[in-house]
């Protein structure tokens, strides 16, 4: 029997625990039925113990509590608001070589990057990601860095990401307990490579407690105080290390169902004792426990689109873009197949009233206008819009409506410093509600790899042309169809580049209407095409684009309220800060900070972005 719970209910008890909603008595239930059904009386170790296992055993500290899987999530322990945690993973140094030996033949050399572009561009020192780049192996003509670029569908390169690396055992040490042979491996998808090659170990790790449960059936169902998987986040390209922290609790306090999320401190011993990995961001799995929490039913599909499907575009669906994280076994994505025919269908125009109502029927769009109100709001310049990925779906089988969840926020909050690394945005233009055109595909002080030489940047040539501040070099003579166009939303070419002569096809980038990969979305979100149209086609409608307008609103004097926003700013900055700078702070080689000035001046970029997007929302609103 499932336990209704309230619909994206995030919310903690007084003890700062989820709300178990009787959740106890069920699992007692389930567990009386399944004796019966099973003629057993009593429960004790099977024969699986005899198994092929790891070489160890269950801890020592084992408690229903801590480790066992009927214990609700304690997300006082493991998601506190007020603290910083601590945590030791222990590798044995064969398994912490094979982790390294993997993203050597994935990325090459550790620390290989010669040009540093995977650090600092330009002169700002603004870190670029992308998620196509590859510092070994890329020809040397193609390494141009789209990150910068216009984006979006139509041809962005935004294909998936689709190295896993090696999961290993490791045990994993928190406030004096011990859990055995916890599944570890790096993630990320640009950040891993950029992280790797720019001779960082603060690599983005996942954690699953029962990922060797049938190597060592001692450990089936481990759990970390009700937790299967954990995944820690590394803040590459933050110079706050805050963002992932703080964006979800953003959107969990404007009713946006969002992962819990928490500060930890990360040793690795892969043999030599305790290293400093660095300040890390704790981040829920939506998959485990999330739906568990936020949904009435949590036995529903749970997707991680990437890809061009991602879009949502018509004609563009395909299952590839749909990775299913639940309910892996049953290849049927018609759930995300109605939202697409729906989406796209003529009533859009012919019968706005009807058309709402079927989209209501499979899709929750009140909750992703909210989503859309508060990404736009605080700003993110990686997320839908700009970007095929970073977002979760879940289909609630209670009422049979998609859910968006958002992800991956170490880009939100920032309007022109791509998330604080550092350097001024060359476009500081107040976000007025019409679309940004002062830089048509690169954003700021962001420059293609080939207009960097020594770190400098190269003097102009004649015809040269300005963009954002910035002069770019005048288009190179292409041959043969070897190629590169990338256009803005408007479809004037920008700039023409030549591939090398390995049979490379001359490929297009353009922004087919998006905010490109290069800068947020205005508050009109005026420059969206039909290539996104969860976004254009909801806002051309007069009911949800009423809704936005009210939600923006109630964003920046709620969730996002400038005063209550610097007060969290300062307070988790102070908390921090001991364990980022200083003598118990990162380390050369364990973090992605150039400097203890760029984590310092962070702060202010923060509080400043916040009351200036609450000015530039107010602004908007008064021209609508």
């Amino acid at each position: 029997m499932k336990i209704p719970i309230l619909k994206n209910n995030r919310s903690k008890d007084k003890n700062g625990r989820k709300k178990p909603l009787l959740a106890v008595l069920a699992a007692c239930t389930c567990m009386v039925l399944c004796l019966l059904a099973c003629g057993c009386t009593a429960v004790g170790d099977t024969d699986e113990t005899s198994a092929v296992d790891t070489g160890t055993t269950r801890s020592a500290d084992w408690t229903e509590e801590t480790h066992g899987n009927d214990a609700e999530p304690n997300y006082s322990v493991v998601f506190p608001d007020d603290k910083v945690n601590e945590i030791t993973i222990t590798l044995s140094p064969e398994n912490w070589q094979t982790m390294l030996d993997d993203m050597a033949a994935e990325f090459g050399e550790f620390g290989g990057s010669t040009t540093d572009q995977t650090r600092a561009m330009g002169g700002g020192g603004n870190q670029i990601e992308n998620p196509d780049f590859n510092q070994a192996t890329a020809p040397a003509d193609i390494a141009l860095n789209d990150r910068a670029m216009g984006g979006g569908a139509g041809g962005n390169r935004e294909e998936s990401f689709d190295f896993d690396p090696v999961t290993v055992p490791a045990g994993i040490t928190f406030d004096d307990k011990e859990w055995t042979d916890v599944g570890i491996r790096f993630k990320g998808q640009s950040t891993l490579g950029n992280t790797w090659t720019s001779g960082s170990y603060k690599i983005s790790l996942k954690l699953n407690f029962d990922k060797f449960e049938d190597e060592n059936p001692d450990i089936k169902n481990q759990r970390f105080y009700g937790f299967d998987e954990l995944n820690l986040k590394s803040a590459f390209g933050d110079s706050s290390l805050m963002r992932d922290k703080i964006a979800p609790e953003i959107f969990n306090d404007a009713g946006v169902a969002a992962p819990d999320t928490a500060f930890y401190r990360v040793y690795v011993d892969y043999g030599e004792g305790p290293v400093y990995f660095g300040l890390y961001t704790m981040i829920e799995s939506v998959e485990d426990t999330l739906i568990e929490t936020a949904f009435t039913d949590d036995s529903g599909n749970v997707y991680k689109p990437e890809g061009t499907g991602a879009t949502f575009a018509e004609g563009t669906f395909d299952a590839e873009s749909f990775e299913k994280k639940t309910n892996e076994d049953e290849e049927d994505w018609s759930d995300v197949e109605a939202l697409y025919t729906i989406l796209n269908d003529d009533t859009r125009t012919t019968d706005p009233e009807e058309w709402r109502e079927n989209l209501e029927a499979v899709f929750d769009a009140e909750g992703f206008v909210k989503w859309l109100a508060v990404n736009t709001v605080i700003q993110n310049w990686d997320s839908y819009g700009t970007s095929c990925k970073n977002f979760y779906l879940y289909t609630d089988p209670s009422d049979g409506a998609i859910t968006w969840i958002p992800w991956d926020n170490n880009e939100a909050i920032s309007a022109g410093k791509n998330a604080g690394t550092g350097g001024r945005q060359a476009m500081e233009q107040p976000d007025d509600g019409q679309t940004n055109t002062g830089i048509p595909g690169f954003g700021g002080d962001m420059q293609p790899p080939e207009l960097i030489e020594g770190g400098e940047t190269m003097p102009p040539a004649g015809g040269g042309r300005t963009m954002g501040g910035q002069q770019m070099a005048p288009p190179m003579e292409a041959t043969a169809n070897e190629e590169m166009m990338m256009q803005n939303a408007g479809g004037q070419r920008m700039m023409e580049m030549p591939l090398d002569d390995a049979g490379d096809e001359g490929m297009m980038m353009q922004n087919a209407g998006g905010g490109g990969k290069g800068s947020p979305l205005s508050l009109g979100l005026d420059e969206v095409g039909d290539s996104w149209p969860l976004i254009r086609y909801l806002m051309d409608d007069p009911v949800y684009h009423a809704m936005y307008l009210n939600d923006i609103e109630e964003v920046v004097t709620t969730a996002f309220e400038p005063e209550a926003m610097e007060e969290k700013y300062q307070f988790n900055h102070e908390l921090i800060t001991p364990y980022v700078t200083g003598a118990d702070g990162e380390t050369e080689g364990h973090t992605n900070l150039k400097s203890t000035a760029e984590f310092d001046a962070s702060l202010s970029e923060l509080i400043e972005h916040t009351y200036d997007r609450y000015d530039a929302v107010m602004t908007y609103l008064s021209t609508q």
